[in-house]
């Protein structure tokens, strides 16, 4: 056996050109395409039907080395089943600072708030923030029950059905298995960690036994925090081998090793005190002329070094590795990684934030004038300077969520981790023998490749890579693509207008039809026309917009929360909070359209069942006529409500429109039914008209479709006297559109009462907010010191306060209290 030991530097060992390539390309990687990682700060994870999502995005690059600053926009998504919302948010005053309403009609369940930047498009959507949040909509669970229970016979009803039998508490639960670095080889000692999950995702404490193809016990196991374990055997060749563990119900599992590999590597790990002791051993297949171990840390490589025999031990010296995850791999000749495993070193403590009440919350009265005062201090009580976003909230009403992460247990380890970490912010506490055990076992249950490897050294890869690689967002543009059938679009003039941000452009167009608008700056909903001429003022052009791209709506792994029973007490204050928001006015708003609603029989009237209209259903020339040019096609898509693009008819590649709640048995969404003067025609006839040639247009959705026999709607249409007398060519295109693109969120502040004031004592019979006080931004002084105030509610309740924050020097900070 052989010996190695090194103190690691800023300088890499190496000896060999190969080593040189490898520091080389990694090294062009941190400063080029270095990830970023992104952090959302929630006033809360548990809200109702009604109220807003308020956060404060911390974005970072994953090294200092990179030379691109880090992105000037991210994006924040809801979503369950189907997407709920999708903002886009701006660097600002308060950096990344937004919210999102939460509509009245959702309904009750855990819901995925998702934040990503473009740059973070260029990997798996594993790595974007996730995080559950918990909406309940009370009005619409109390007449899910009242439903339920007009279903459930009246007692003495006699029926077929017999009596439920409650099942026995029976305790399901799963064992995974890890070989310490990705393999099992065989004849070799080996160390496999284990985690026992229960059927909700949680760790469970259990031992039991390994034991070979006889049944004979080889060791004992047992787990050692959160369900997690390992332990080290002699890995026979040709033997099979399985765990036996016995459940709290009596039951006795049987689950089978991870199988051995004929080829690969093991990497064994060991910390004592201040150094890490690195065993690497490989089965004889490996070339040893071209295998290499590599560590490193994502900002840098730390050491290279051949393989050159069989059970070569290093030693490093945890003082000089950076905090956070750290990587040691084994690659072969073609860079392939054949064994990788990760360990983790404790950042002690550098930054700490105090936090003291000017009252305790019993002591706090209704209504009552909190102070909160702050102080930011270095691991030897120096002052710093940083900033922060703070929340407080009813802790009875808004409950924390103890698996939730904060941004130091994001920053140094759950990002870079596979799966859901328990009680992340646990590993991160003051260092002791225990904790060092159970994060070194979550090293090896949840680590994954955070940096792929063979992506980065490879140059293949990394040519292959570059051609789709998204670039970082600092400013936003517009573009497309104009086309004709029947022209060519050289020296054509495409013209952009947006009278909101005082953008007007007219150029010449290639013969490729692309256009780019860049380098503007506009907020949501803000308008652009776009139109596009020919030399001699020709109209017969196409526009179509580039669409962002958007990463799938993943369903990624959460613990399930572990609720009690439905409680009354927060029902009632539950409803008042979605009243109090508006939701009363939501409630009682279909019921009014119904009995309050103005119907309409138009002059010319489009339903060949002359039906009658509701004014929102129906748009007449008084109103289309401020939309002079615009195709039909794009009016339609923007002023009435369920719309969206479809597909292309085959035949005249003209678009058509589909609704937003219709589906077809394939799955996509079913297009409306169009009439056209009381004549049924095809969907994609709409796009050949411009609304200077419509004298009305309705768009008729639910019970009011039934008489077309359209799940989806109908769009009835009636053509101008001239346009009736002259039929359309197919193939007619109109040369103006007018597109919405996704801008950013305008900046909104959260409302805290003042209650030293008459007008907001007067303006709230009962206070029940859930969320006390949000503030994105607040920023210590030179003492380090940071003062906030805020008036509690109605309810005397415990307040529980979060703060995530950064120092000036890009060190982070959390607390919890």
């Amino acid at each position: 056996m052989a010996f190695a030991i090194f103190t690691i530097s800023t300088h890499v060992l190496f000896s060999q050109t190969t080593e040189d390539s490898l520091v080389i390309r990694y090294n062009q990687f941190v400063q080029e395409k270095s990830p970023e990682k992104l952090f959302i700060h929630t006033d809360k994870s548990f809200y109702v039907a009604g109220e807003h999502i308020w956060f404060k995005g911390y974005l970072q690059n994953s090294t200092d080395y990179s030379l691109l600053d880090e992105s000037l926009f991210i994006y924040v998504e809801l979503y369950g089943d189907t997407l709920v919302s999708r903002i886009k948010v701006k660097y600002g005053e308060d950096g990344f600072s937004g919210k999102i309403p939460l509509q009245y009609d959702l309904r009750s369940g855990d819901y995925t708030l998702r934040g990503y930047s473009r740059w973070m498009l260029n990997r798996n959507p594993d790595y974007m923030f996730h995080k559950k949040i918990r909406i309940i909509n009370p009005v619409l669970d109390k007449m899910a029950k009242e439903e339920l229970q007009k279903e459930q016979p009246k007692p003495g009803t006699q029926t077929d059905t017999p009596p439920s039998v409650k099942a026995p508490d029976m305790l399901p639960i799963s064992i995974r298995f890890f070989p310490e670095s990705g393999r099992l080889i065989p004849d070799m000692f080996s160390v496999v960690a284990f985690k026992v999950t229960d059927m909700q995702g949680r760790g469970l404490e259990l031992s039991g036994f390994l034991c070979n193809s006889k049944d004979s016990v080889i060791t004992g196991i047992s787990t050692f925090h959160k369900g997690m374990g390992s332990f080290r055997f002699l890995n026979r060749k040709d033997e099979t081998y399985h765990v036996k563990v016995t459940d709290t119900a009596g039951t006795t599992h049987k689950f089978p090793l991870t199988a051995s590999e004929s080829y690969g590597a093991q990497i064994n790990v060991v910390s004592r005190e201040a150094k890490i002791y690195i065993n690497t051993s490989f089965t004889p297949g490996i070339n040893l002329d071209f295998a290499h171990v590599i560590i490193h840390d994502g900002d840098k490589i730390l050491f290279v070094d051949k393989q050159t025999n069989n059970g070569k031990v290093t030693i490093l010296d945890k003082t000089n590795l950076a905090p956070g995850v750290n990587h040691i791999l084994m690659a072969d000749q073609n860079f392939n990684i054949i064994a990788e495993r990760l360990f983790f070193k404790h950042p002690g403590f550098t930054e700490t934030l105090s936090l003291e009440k000017a009252k305790t919350d019993e002591e706090l009265d209704r209504r009552d004038n909190q102070t909160i005062y702050l102080k930011l201090r270095d691991s030897i009580g120096n002052p710093l300077v940083g900033e922060f976003s703070i929340s407080v909230t009813d802790s009875f009403l808004a409950p924390p969520d103890p698996d939730g992460p904060n941004l130091i247990a994001h920053t140094l380890l759950t990002s870079e981790l596979e799966g859901v970490v328990e009680d992340p912010s646990w590993y991160l506490l003051p260092p002791s023998r225990e904790r060092e055990v159970a994060t070194d076992l979550l090293m090896m249950v949840h680590g994954w490749r955070y940096y792929d490897l063979p992506a980065i050294l490879s140059p293949a890869a990394n040519t292959k890579r570059e051609s789709k690689w998204i670039h970082k967002e600092y400013t936003q543009s517009v573009s497309g693509r104009a086309t004709s059938l029947f022209r060519n679009t050289k020296r054509a003039t495409i013209s952009v207008y947006a009278p909101a941000i005082d953008l007007a452009i007219n150029e010449n167009l290639n013969s490729s039809g692309y256009f780019i608008v860049s380098d503007i700056d506009f907020p949501d909903s803000t308008g652009f026309v776009i139109s596009c001429t020919g030399r001699q003022g020709q109209k017969g052009y196409y526009i179509e917009m580039d669409r962002p791209i958007f990463p799938p709506l993943c369903n990624y792994a959460f613990l399930n929360s572990r609720t009690a029973e439905p409680d009354s007490l927060k029902e009632k204050f539950y409803t008042q909070i979605f009243m109090d928001s508006g939701g009363d006015k939501a409630t009682l708003l279909q019921p009014a359209i119904v009995t309050a609603s103005n119907r309409i029989t138009p002059k010319h009237n489009p339903s060949p069942f002359n039906q009658t209209f509701d004014r929102r259903q129906i748009r007449e020339r008084a109103d289309l006529k401020e939309y002079p040019g615009l195709s039909l096609y794009d009016y339609i898509l923007v002023n009435f409500a369920g719309v969206q693009r479809g597909g292309y008819d085959l035949e005249t590649g003209l678009r058509e429109l589909a609704s937003t709640r219709g589906t077809t048995m394939f799955g996509g969404n079913e297009p409306f039914v169009v009439f056209i003067n009381k004549i049924q025609a095809r969907n994609s006839d709409i796009d050949l008209y411009t609304v200077d040639e419509v004298e009305n247009v309705a768009l008729l959705k639910g019970n009011d479709a039934h008489l077309y026999l359209s799940r989806s709607g109908v769009i009835l249409v009636t053509l101008r006297t001239s346009m009736s007398e002259n039929s359309r060519e197919l193939g007619y295109t109109t040369n103006i559109l007018v597109d919405y693109p996704l801008g950013w969120q305008k900046p909104s502040r959260f409302y805290s009462p003042d209650y030293s004031l008459q007008k907001d004592n007067d303006a709230v019979s009962f206070d029940n907010r859930s969320t006390l006080y949000w503030n994105p931004k607040v920023t210590t002084n030179e003492q380090g010191e940071a003062t906030i105030t805020y008036y509690s509610s109605d309810r005397k309740t415990r307040h529980t306060i979060s703060v995530e924050g950064m120092t000036n020097e890009g060190e982070v900070f959390s607390l919890r209290k």
